[in-house]
């Protein structure tokens, strides 16, 4: 294992978790709401690198699926703060995703087979211990669309030196043969 990276946190004890118990899920669904707490939303700060998170909540309609799965339909919404990538200066970007996930019960999902260069496939959620946590699906969404290079509107790189425009004297590949040839011909 990497040492760098960090040790996942136990189920249901991660920054913004919210656990739902399938057996509270009625057939024809429930509808569930939650926001961020103050105290989450700076943990989520370091997890999702920026330097603050707000206003983040969840609201989904979780279903039943399947004869022992869930499903949950929903929009996740908040907004980071980061460094603008042009002007240096704190820039909130507004972030909201619509979301569709599958949990599945442990054994159903360790049998799914996926090659490894298939990036594309969508493996259910663990349903663990008859409980899914919402909120860490909803943070792994959500950090999903966290800029990578934040820039504030209308704001345009003006000092790019395109390397085309710039004129290098480049030496020429026989420069060190004259410099010999100079050399020999003062012996």
């Amino acid at each position: 294992m990497d040492e760098n990276l960090p040790e996942s946190p136990a189920f249901g004890a991660c920054e913004f978790s919210y656990l739902v118990r399938a057996e509270d899920v009625p057939p024809k669904g429930a509808h569930i709401k939650f926001e961020a707490d103050a105290k989450a939303c700076e943990k989520l700060a370091v997890r999702l690198n920026v330097d603050d998170v707000a206003d983040l909540a969840v609201e989904a309609q979780m279903t039943p699926f399947g004869k022992r799965g869930l499903m949950a339909i929903g929009k996740i919404s908040g907004r980071v703060l980061q460094q603008c990538g042009v002007t240096l200066q704190p820039l909130w970007t507004a972030l909201e995703v619509d979301f569709t996930t599958e949990f599945q019960p442990r054994d159903i999902v360790m049998q799914y087979v996926v090659p490894e260069d298939d990036f594309e496939a969508e493996v259910p959620e663990i349903i663990d211990d008859g409980a899914v946590d919402l909120g860490e699906v909803a943070t792994q969404i959500f950090a999903m669309e966290v800029p990578v290079y934040p820039r504030a509107p209308d704001v345009e790189f003006d000092d790019i030196i395109d390397a085309d425009d710039v004129e290098e004297e480049k030496p020429s590949p026989f420069a060190a043969l004259q410099a010999l040839k100079t050399t020999n011909d003062d012996a």
